[in-house]
């Protein structure tokens, strides 16, 4: 007997197959469907971040410009770390770098000298003339003058021949100046400089009165804070072979008596002899009367003017003396000329020291982080080579904390 199928039967398999062949579009549709209506978090906003504590970083290196020459005094190029031994406060230091860099140069020229009838600003500008133009290239300069006020008249520059006609053109005397106020505004000038080889040039005679302990000190504090070293060309020497010349010691002269007969007779005095010298400084002048053939010539001698000459030779030495050590210090020079005709060789001399400077860096042991307190440090730097000779500042300053 055959089935029987029925209208009702027909159309559920109709469906089933269907349903059977539709099934992997409707999937489809149904992913594409979850996919989008999924919602997505929108992105959140990141709180910004907080600002670190601001670090501050210490460069532990010490910049120590130091003169290289053979045993004739010419410079040795050939310089390395293994040729020298660095001693900081008694404890060897390792060497990091032995090389050359440009320098900075400030010329602190002293344009007073009223009391000093050596000094002379047309020398002190062949000397300054001389060294900028056999300076290096790369090399910069600043020039400040003082005479009665400090004056810079030309700022930082490596062009020599701006330098020059600043020289030739602004370079003026004046009265006495301050050797105080000069080294703090060339301390201040320094700072503005390029680090390591920096460089002074002073020429002075020291000024009018003697420079003062307290005040040396403070001006070498300054330097030391700028790492500069310092050369000097002095005019005391000069200073007191001129004030020598024009108010000599009381000189032995033959003094012509006249006596009331008409007859003269010459007989001579001692008047370096403790009394007579004390009687002739109390007194306001003193007469020789020189007797000639023809007539008698009268000479007046103003004693107190020799005793100001006398301190005036007194302050020079002083000045003398307290310049060097500033030099001796600061791992520099000081030159005495004996004449003015000297000066240009001075500044090809000076030059060629400058340019001859090594530029030596090493971490001290100690540390440099700001201490409670100001602290100097003093350096000796040994040769470990046969012949080699080497010259560098003497000490350095480590800041305290601000």
């Amino acid at each position: 007997m055959r089935p029987r199928i029925t209208v009702t039967c027909l159309l559920a398999c109709l469906l089933a197959f269907l349903n059977m062949r539709g099934a992997p579009g409707n999937i489809a549709a149904q992913a594409s469907f979850s996919q989008t209506a999924t919602p997505v978090a929108s992105p959140q906003k990141t709180p910004p971040a907080q600002q670190p504590e601001s670090i501050k970083i210490y460069t532990e290196e010490v910049l120590l410009p130091l003169i290289a020459t053979d045993s004739n005094g010419r410079f040795d190029p050939t310089l390395e770390a293994e040729d020298l031994l660095i001693l900081e406060d008694g404890k060897p230091q390792t060497i990091r770098s032995v090389r050359r860099t440009p320098a900075s140069v400030l010329l602190l020229l002293d344009t007073g000298g009223f009391r000093n009838p050596a000094m002379k600003t047309n020398a002190t500008r062949d000397l300054a003339l001389s060294l900028v133009s056999q300076l290096r290239s790369g090399d910069q300069v600043a020039v400040l003058q003082f005479g009665g006020k400090v004056e810079l008249i030309q700022s930082w520059i490596e062009d020599q021949e701006v330098t020059i006609h600043s020289l030739k053109s602004k370079l003026s005397s004046g009265r006495n100046g301050r050797l105080k106020d000069a080294l703090a505004a060339a301390s201040a000038q320094l700072k503005i400089a390029p680090p390591g080889n920096r460089h002074i040039v002073l020429v002075t005679d020291g000024g009018e009165f003697p420079v003062e302990e307290a005040e040396l000190a403070q001006a070498m504090g300054q330097l030391y804070a700028t790492q500069a070293t310092v050369h000097i060309v002095s005019y005391t020497l000069l200073g007191r072979k001129a004030v020598d010349g024009q108010h000599p010691k009381i000189p032995v002269l033959p003094t012509g008596i006249k006596r009331n007969s008409g007859q003269t007779t010459y007989g001579p005095i001692r008047p370096n002899a403790p009394e007579t010298l004390q009687a002739e400084l109390n007194r306001k002048s003193r007469l020789h009367v020189i007797l000639t053939e023809s007539y008698p010539m009268v000479i007046d001698l103003d004693y107190p003017m020799w005793r100001h000459s006398r301190g005036q030779l007194k302050t020079l030495k002083e000045n003398e003396l307290a310049l060097g050590r500033l030099a001796e210090e600061s791992g520099g020079s000081m030159l005495l000329p004996n004449s003015t005709e000297d000066f240009p060789k001075l500044g090809a001399e000076l030059a060629r020291e400058i340019d001859a400077q090594y530029l030596v860096t090493y971490r001290p042991k100690l540390g440099m982080a700001p201490k409670s307190t100001e602290e100097i440090r003093h350096i000796e730097v040994v040769s470990r080579r046969v012949g080699l000779r080497v010259y560098s500042r003497r000490s350095y300053l480590v800041r305290a904390a601000q």
